[in-house]
Parts: structure tokens; C-alpha cells; sequence
């Protein structure tokens, strides 16, 4: 007859029971009555050879989950090796598959990735190398078989490879959606990315630049760089959507550029920037010399290929110009200093100069193109006329003539 007992000394009840003919005491490892209970008889149907798959897999988990947590860190890597064969093999006649080799291509085709820039899609690429080559040292050949524990692997792995918060959460948060989106392809059960969680982020917003390092920059500025500088500086423009900017833009009779930002692109969301007299007599030089469709065609084919090109040679000429431009990371952890100054400075100053100009802050809004939701809820459009008044109001900075 089976029944349960506890041992002096010991929280948990043990099992006593016989099976053909020979006596078996082990412990449950409970010390409620009722689970002892049940823990029993899995142990007696177990012994007996009459568990059901369901049962056999729960003891698998059990005894691999015991072995696991009382292992070293290197035996560790072997049970993890195991784990990855226990997938393979009970996964060898799935259907829905996709291999860790094909898995960017499908995602490409993926209608559901929506429509990201090239630039974007690049970056992807580059985050999506990263793993697929870690995967593959690991023998990981199959999306399904990354499992939460290799997430969690990967996770320190680039965590530990010295990249900001920042940037551990763009590749992580790409992982989570590329698997989200191929999830049904990859005959997945779930997202293992999921559960990770993200880091938490510094502040690595740029600073405004002095009236006396504006000065020193627009001073300073020659070539392109101060045609470009004097766009970012009086329009607010992010220094992607200055490189990619068009002529047919730019209306130098109307005194007005309409351009669609590269980050609100999706939601196809032009701004109508009026142009400062400063700003109106650089255009009207370079139009002059230009004879192609984009102000900096240089520049684009640069940007597109690599844009820490441009910012390179942006942050090298503020350095230049004696501005210092980072800052050293604080938490000890990650290698790049933390750039405080940069082509996105410019957008900071204009916001504000218009704010020390007493512009309305639905005119800065639309300007710069504020994409805040709860921004646009409080705040009507700003008319034509009073975003004209607020360019006006801004401080003539002096350019010196091209040499």
C-alpha cells in the first residue's frame, strides 16, 4: 500500500510504496500534505511505466531544471548544448521551419516589417549579422531552437561587448520585432525575446551651442558645411533630412521650404519652414553653383552609405571651432564617450533662440515638427504668417562670404 510519512528533521513528506516486489522510499521534496499526495502517485505511475507524454516531458523538465541550477558555469554550456539537441530532435518532423541561414531574407519579404528607409533597413542588417553569426557559432541552426535561455546568453554577450544602453536596446527591440514578424514562418510558440527585459537609458540628449560658439561656428563654417549649418541653424532640420533635401522644395520666391522629415515619413506629414533673409542668401548662392536636383548630392551619396561619415566631419570642424564635443560615459561600462555636441545642437539652438524670441510654443511645435501626441492634442497648427513672424524674430548670425 502506498502512503507518505515524514522523517525527524526533515520539512518534506516522503513516498513509501512497492512495485513488483520491491520496497521504494524517495521524497517528494513537498511539504504540503495534498501536493505530497500527488507528487506520489507521478512517482508510482512513473516507476510502473505508466506516465502519460505529458507527465514524461514534466519529468524531463524537473530533472533537466535540478541538474542545471546545481551546475558549474562551463557544465552549464554542455546541459545548454543538450537542451538545443532535445529541440532539434523532437522538432525534426516539424513542418513550419526556418533556418537561422534564411531568416533575413524572409524577413525582407515580409510584408508585415511595414516599409522602413534603406538606412534603417541597413542598420537592421547590421544588428541581425551580429546574432546570426553568435548563433551559429553556437550550432544554432533554426529559429525555433532559441530558446529563452540563449536570448538570455545573447543578451550578456552584447551587454558585455561595451555598447551604450542605448544601443543594446535597438538590437535587442529589432531581435523581438524580426521574431514577432516571422513567428508564424519559424513555427514558433512563442517569442523568446519576450521577457527580456530593456536597460535603462542615460541622457544623451545634445546640448544648445553659446550665442558666442554659434558665432564661432558661422564664422568659421566654409564649403557645403556652411550652407548646411545655416539650414539647421534657422530651420531646425535634422542633418538626414538637410543632406536629402531637394530644390523643388525650396521655394526662394515664396520664402518657404516644404519638406516631409525623414522620422515622420510613415505618416506622411510635411512642415513648412519659412526662410530667414540670412538663410534666404545662402540658398540663393548655392542655387546659383547647383545643378542638380538635391542641394548636397555629395553629401546624400555619403550620408546614405554611411552617415558617421558626415557626422564625423561635422563634430571634427565644432572641435575645431574649440567646442568641446563629448563627454566621458559615467557608469563605467560602456567605451564611447557620450557626444554632447553635434549637427542636432543646431536644432536645439534654434528651438532656442525661438523660445528667447518669445515665439509661441505652436509655432516652435510646427517648425520643428513635433510628433508628440499629446503635444498636438493641446496645441492647434500655427498659421503661415505667425510662423514667418517667429523666423524673422530670430537673431541675424553672420556667415562670411564663400572664398
Amino acid at each position: 500500500m502506498a502512503t507518505i510519512f515524514k522523517r525527524e528533521g526533515s520539512p518534506y513528506y516522503y513516498a513509501r510504496f512497492q512495485v513488483r516486489g520491491k520496497d521504494c522510499t524517495l521524497s517528494t521534496e513537498k511539504t504540503n500534505r495534498n501536493e505530497a499526495l500527488d507528487e506520489m502517485r507521478r512517482m508510482l505511475a512513473e516507476k510502473k511505466g505508466q506516465l502519460s507524454l505529458n507527465d514524461l516531458f514534466e519529468t524531463l523538465l524537473r530533472e533537466f531544471k535540478r541538474q542545471y541550477d546545481a551546475a558549474t558555469q562551463d557544465h552549464r554550456r554542455v546541459l545548454d548544448e543538450k537542451r538545443q539537441e532535445f529541440v532539434r530532435r523532437i522538432t525534426h518532423e516539424q513542418q513550419d521551419k526556418l533556418s537561422i541561414q534564411d531568416a533575413w531574407q524572409a524577413w525582407l519579404n515580409n510584408p508585415k516589417k511595414r516599409n522602413p528607409s534603406q538606412t534603417t533597413v541597413d542598420g537592421y542588417e547590421t544588428q541581425w549579422t551580429r546574432f546570426k553569426a553568435w548563433a551559429e557559432k553556437k550550432g544554432i541552426q533554426y529559429l525555433h531552437e532559441v530558446l529563452p535561455v540563449v536570448v538570455e546568453e545573447y543578451a550578456q554577450d552584447l551587454w558585455t561587448s561595451k555598447v551604450s544602453p542605448g544601443t543594446y536596446n535597438a538590437h535587442i527591440r529589432f531581435l523581438k520585432s524580426m521574431f514577432k514578424i516571422l513567428k508564424i514562418q519559424a513555427g514558433l510558440v512563442s517569442n523568446p525575446w519576450e521577457e527580456l527585459p530593456f536597460l535603462e537609458l542615460e541622457r544623451e540628449s545634445r546640448r544648445n551651442l553659446t550665442p558666442k560658439e554659434l558665432a564661432a561656428v558661422c564664422k568659421a563654417a566654409k564649403g557645403t558645411l556652411r550652407y548646411m549649418i545655416g539650414i539647421g541653424l534657422y530651420t531646425g532640420m535634422r542633418l538626414g533630412d538637410v543632406v536629402n533635401l531637394r530644390w523643388d522644395e525650396v521655394d526662394l520666391k515664396e520664402g518657404i521650404i516644404e519638406h516631409m522629415p525623414m522620422k515622420t515619413a510613415r505618416k506622411k506629414k510635411k512642415v513648412r519652414l519659412p526662410i530667414h533673409p540670412v538663410l534666404d542668401a545662402l540658398l540663393k548662392e548655392l542655387k546659383e553653383a547647383s545643378e542638380r536636383d538635391y542641394l548636397f548630392p555629395k553629401e546624400r551619396i555619403k550620408y546614405s552609405k554611411d552617415n558617421s561619415t558626415i557626422t564625423k566631419q561635422i563634430q571634427k570642424f565644432f572641435e575645431d571651432c574649440g567646442i568641446e564635443t563629448n563627454e566621458k560615459a559615467t557608469n563605467g561600462h560602456r567605451k564611447k564617450a557620450i557626444v554632447r555636441v553635434g549637427f542636432h545642437s543646431l536644432r536645439h539652438s534654434f528651438v532656442s533662440l525661438c523660445a528667447a524670441n518669445n515665439v509661441p510654443q505652436v509655432a516652435i511645435m510646427d517648425l520643428v515638427g513635433h510628433g508628440s501626441p499629446a503635444m498636438t492634442r493641446l496645441y492647434s497648427h500655427a498659421g503661415t504668417e505667425q510662423k514667418a513672424k517667429a523666423i524673422a524674430a530670430l537673431p541675424t548670425l553672420v556667415f562670411n562670404d564663400e572664398a
